[in-house]
């Protein structure tokens, strides 16, 4: 049994030191399904696993300064169905123009200027720590025009279903805890492309192993 567990924990340890690997690039944030969800700040790199039910809006709010740089983008977990899926995204904050409000869901601040980012394709990547594909959509640079709150709304226009993952900032800043929460992030993230049935299936090979080996010993 301690044999099989050092073995699993080995191998997550190994992929994050994989050339190429973007795992370690994000530090992964599942938020509440409803409310605002708060982007704890701009530069470190960020990314949130969502889950769009249908007609849903989500909303983003982050503190900016003027001149400070905010990079963020969009990606669609590369699932049956979802291939061709794709959210709209507006940044709304002080000094931005005014946005065109046909284009904009019904639920918006309306004292705000507003950038909108339509769906975009751009380079599809492969997560080597989590062994999970990406379609790209949206890949953003701006610059703050002003201190202030500043929302991110992202929505299907459609109203249809599906996932999505907001990437955010890029310094990749991780603390000596976090490395023993990457077995965890790993679980969630395959967990969320829908394999929670094959983790189950693992633990339960693992937990018969375990039992056979304590029969085993207690024969001897």
């Amino acid at each position: 049994m301690q044999h099989v567990q050092r073995l699993l924990f080995g191998l997550v340890l190994l992929s994050l030191f994989v050339p190429g690997a973007t795992a370690s690039a994000h530090k992964p944030i599942w938020g509440e399904e409803d409310g605002i969800i708060k982007i704890p700040d701009l530069v470190t790199s960020y990314a949130f696993y969502r889950d769009l039910p249908s007609g849903k809006v989500d909303a983003y709010f982050l503190e900016g300064k003027e001149g400070q740089q905010f990079n963020f983008g969009v990606q669609i977990p590369d699932l049956e169905g979802l291939q061709d899926y794709e959210v709209t995204v507006a940044l709304f904050g002080p000094g931005l123009p005014e946005g065109d409000k046909s284009q904009l869901p019904p639920d918006h601040p309306e004292d705000l200027g507003a950038l909108i980012f339509p769906s975009a394709i751009t380079e599809e990547f492969f997560e080597t720590f989590t062994q999970t594909n990406y379609l790209g959509r949206q890949k953003i640079t701006t610059t703050l025009p002003a201190d202030g709150d500043y929302y991110l709304l992202v929505w299907q226009p459609d109203g249809l279903a599906g996932k999505y993952v907001l990437d955010s900032g890029r310094a990749e800043n991780f603390a000596p805890g976090d490395l023993f929460l990457f077995p965890i992030w790993w679980v969630q993230v395959r967990v969320y492309f829908g394999q929670g049935p094959l983790l189950l299936a693992i633990a339960s090979v693992i937990l018969l192993e375990g039992i056979a080996i304590i029969l085993r010993r207690r024969k001897k």
